[in-house]
């Protein structure tokens, strides 16, 4: 079931009623075009997605199934990724030879940032952009402890994208994930020990039948759930300690460890 209800300083509100007028007498909170684009949502189409799977089953199950609300103040950093996607694929769209934002399909969809010959050979790269805090960043680079989870998923979500980029007949040798630092240059990026703004990280090329493995168990897992009207309580690495439920989970209303997290009555 898409996103339905906003958090607003007025009360929770459909979103479809916010787009057509606004509650709050002293009017908007954010401007109409941000409100339309944050209050879309994908549709799920029966096929799930790279970025799907790679979330705990419950989590998305829950979010395909239950009416669900946001905060649009928090979906900030996501419309900054989303330009900041935009704004690089216009720019590979001109240059001879690279590909941008190219959809894959097969068992599991997905969508590349960019794909790119190295030395203008038949070898490629292929790149995918993220925005991440400083602390995150320095997880990925060792800096912080227990970056070992963010690594493993971020290396799953690159290779399951290079065997769908290969079926379609690109030659890729490389992986790199290029992050932009949310808050890079300020005190608590440098306090991370993150020094730059923006980073082209190596990722590790996996064993084809260990990242087909997965995508295909946690495939299994989801359709599992949306036939059976139940799942699997997300694991603790998944939870990020309790953390996830706490203040990261949109539905954690509709899962017993949530509600009992955020001393909530859990809804059906």
């Amino acid at each position: 079931m898409p996103l339905k209800y906003f958090n607003c300083s007025v009360g929770q509100i459909e979103v479809s009623k916010c787009l057509e007028h606004c509650p709050n007498t002293q009017g908007r909170c954010l401007s109409l075009s941000t409100l339309v684009s944050i209050g879309q949502t994908r549709i799920f189409n029966g096929k799930p997605s790279t970025t799907q799977l790679l979330n705990p089953t419950r989590l998305e199950y829950l979010q395909i199934t239950k009416p669900f609300a946001v905060d649009p103040f928090d979906q900030a950093f996501s419309l900054l990724g989303t330009r900041h996607h935009q704004k690089l694929e216009a720019v590979a769209n001109k240059l001879e030879g690279l590909v941008a934002e190219k959809k894959l399909d097969g068992e599991v969809s997905g969508i590349v940032d960019l794909i790119e010959p190295i030395n203008g050979g038949d070898t490629y790269r292929l790149i995918d952009y993220k925005t991440f805090g400083s602390f995150a960043v320095a997880k990925l680079l060792d800096l912080k402890k227990n970056g070992e989870y963010d690594r493993l998923k971020l290396a799953l979500q690159l290779n399951n994208y290079r065997l769908m980029a290969q079926g379609l007949g690109f030659n890729i040798i490389e992986l790199k994930a290029q992050i932009t630092v949310r808050d890079g240059n300020t005190f608590s990026a440098r306090n991370n020990g993150i020094d730059k703004n923006i980073y082209l990280l190596p990722v590790e090329i996996m064993p084809d039948d260990e990242v087909q493995e997965y995508f295909y168990t946690k495939a299994s897992a989801l359709q599992t759930a949306l036939k059976t009207n139940e799942s699997e309580l997300c694991d603790y690495e998944e939870r990020w300690g309790g953390r996830r439920c706490k203040g990261f989970c949109s539905v954690f209303m509709y899962c017993e460890q949530g509600a009992k997290v955020n001393k909530a009555e859990m809804q059906s």
